[in-house]
């Protein structure tokens, strides 16, 4: 899955979730959040699948009030990708 061209919906990527994080927290806690959370559920960066990403937003949504911001964005963005993709015919 890559981009939806009927919706211009693409799929969220690694690098979208730390740039989120690095508008909230900066470059450096950014990445080093986003590595902790992925070492923490037992992933390898970079992260790639749509299923893993949520996993690990969802998991940066715990962490604080500013990372939970990024994480439900991420996590939004990924479930709006996959029921658009469901949609449209193969």
């Amino acid at each position: 899955m890559a981009r939806i061209e009927k919706y211009g919906h693409d799929l969220p990527t690694e690098q979208d979730a730390v740039n989120a994080l690095t508008d909230l927290v900066g470059p450096q806690m950014a990445e080093g959040l986003w590595s902790l959370a992925v070492q923490a559920l037992g992933m390898r960066r970079p992260v790639t699948e749509p299923a893993a990403l949520r996993r690990v937003a969802e998991h940066v949504m715990e962490v604080g009030e500013l990372s939970r911001v990024a994480g439900r964005s991420l996590k939004v963005r990924i479930i709006t990708y996959e029921a658009l993709a469901r949609s449209v015919p193969s």
